[in-house]
This record gives structure tokens, sequence and C-alpha cells, in this order.
């Protein structure tokens, strides 16, 4: 009785991990860049060094923080 009812389990096991769902993952579009305002030399003149660096960090972090975005964006796209 016991052989027959883990027979049974292990059937019913195999029978349900069969009928798991399939996830597909559908390419994301990549947005369009947006067009950024471009800075002279004369514009930033103002700002004393600690601004202009931190205006600088502020480009840098926002530009890594877009190519991460774009990459996760373009891990749904089939290679």
């Amino acid at each position: 009785m016991r052989i027959s009812n883990n027979a049974l389990l292990l059937v019913t096991i195999l029978v349900a991990s069969a009928c798991a769902p399939v996830y597909v993952t559908a390419p994301l579009p990549l947005p369009p860049k947006p067009d950024m305002p471009v800075y002279s030399d004369s514009d930033l003149s103002c700002l004393s060094d600690d601004q202009y660096r931190w205006v600088a960090m502020r480009d840098l972090a926002q530009r890594n923080y877009q190519q991460r975005l774009e990459a996760v964006i373009r891990s749904t796209w089939e290679q």
C-alpha cells in the first residue's frame, strides 16, 4: 500500500510540474532620448568651482542612470 501511495504522489507531482505556466517577455521599446541643453563656458562662469563640480557630477549621474535603464530595456530584446 505504501508503494502505491508513493507512486501516486510521484505521478501527481510530475503531472503538476508539467502544467507550469511558461512566461514570455515582450521586448520593450526604447524611448527617445530627451534633448539636453548645451551650456558654454561663459554660461557657467558665474558658478563657483564647487557648484560647477556639483553640476558636472549631477549630469554624470544622470547619464549613468540613463545608460543603466537602457541596458535593462535592451535585456528584453532577443539576441
